[in-house]
């Protein structure tokens, strides 16, 4: 006996039936290992753009250094006042950037703003005037519609910012979000040398006058332009800077160990691989840095170093 063929209207109840419970959990399951085995990769090629964001960046700082260079003949900007120790006057962030933001009640606040002596105007900081020229040149308060407009300037901003690090711990937090929100900056200058070479290492005549430190770390940056620009960090990421004064490896804002962006004296940028718990230089880089100025692995105090033929150096005359 032939059975009834179905009719349109069964055969399409048939058709119309659901996923069962077991198919839908297999589909599940296949979403969720598609997904574990894309995010990673689809973070790491976001972070990868950052980094090359970051990098450009740099190079845009680099030729507002150079015609700041050619103005300034070859002068670099530490500070913004000569009178003065390094260490009462200088601070990484017054080349470039926006003035910088207070921080109320937190325990590292940044001294480069509340401190109206030293706080910049946005057109102020010296690199600004080749970038960002249309900037104000007067200190815009708190209650200045202006005030966020003019800290607007992205070029000074690390996609991956994760802020300044005061401490010894290479896994510490970090005091603030981003160095570029609190201190108008990413990205620090390689001021060790500076700080403990320029300033430090140089017996005063007169206590009560500071050795003219300017003068001596620019003496050293005239010698490295002409000698190897395309090696000497002149600015970096907190990060390695840090990583520079403790001689300990640090994981870079682009999230790998012992990888930086940083800018060189010649212009060019790059995101590379920096040992700094081996010392302050390496493949295709170096800092000329150290802690202090009886720091043994610094190279003012290295026979052996390249550049402890420059330890003495005469500074240069005034601007």
């Amino acid at each position: 006996m032939r059975s009834r063929p179905r009719s349109p209207s069964s055969q399409a109840r048939h058709d119309e039936r659901g996923f069962t419970l077991i198919e839908l959990l297999v589909v599940i399951a296949i979403i969720t290992l598609l997904m574990s085995i894309l995010m990673p990769a689809l973070a790491g090629a976001r972070e990868q753009a950052k980094q090359v964001k970051c990098v450009a960046n740099l190079k845009q700082i680099g030729l507002g250094m150079h015609y700041y260079f050619n103005e300034w003949t070859e002068w670099f900007p530490f500070s913004k006042y000569e009178g003065l120790t390094a260490l009462y006057s200088m601070h990484g962030f017054y080349y470039g950037g926006h003035p910088g933001r207070l921080a109320p009640g937190h325990a590292g606040e940044w001294w480069g703003y509340y401190n109206t002596y030293y706080r910049d105007t946005p057109l102020g900081r010296p690199f600004n005037r080749y970038i960002y020229p249309e900037l104000p040149n007067w200190d815009v308060r708190e209650n200045d519609p202006l005030f966020d407009g003019v800290r607007n300037v992205p070029v000074f901003q690390c996609p991956s910012d994760k802020g300044a690090t005061w401490t010894n711990d290479p896994n510490a937090e970090p005091w603030c979000t981003s160095a570029y929100w609190y201190c108008g900056s990413s990205y620090l200058t390689n001021y060790l040398f500076a700080r403990y070479w320029a300033d430090d290492s140089h017996p005063r005549s007169d206590p009560n006058v500071p050795t003219p430190w300017q003068h001596y770390a620019n003496a050293l940056v005239r010698v490295q332009l002409q000698r190897d620009a395309s090696r000497f960090v002149i600015l970096l990421e907190d990060g390695m800077a840090w990583g520079l004064w403790n001689y300990l490896p640090r994981r870079g804002w682009h999230n790998r160990w012992n990888r930086h962006s940083m800018l060189f004296l010649d212009g060019h940028a790059a995101n590379m691989l920096t040992d700094t718990a081996q010392g302050t230089s390496g493949l295709g880089w170096k800092a000329c840095s150290g802690n202090n100025r009886d720091d043994r692995r610094a190279w003012w105090n290295k026979r052996d170093d390249p550049d402890y033929q420059y330890r003495d150096l005469l500074p240069l005359p005034g601007q």
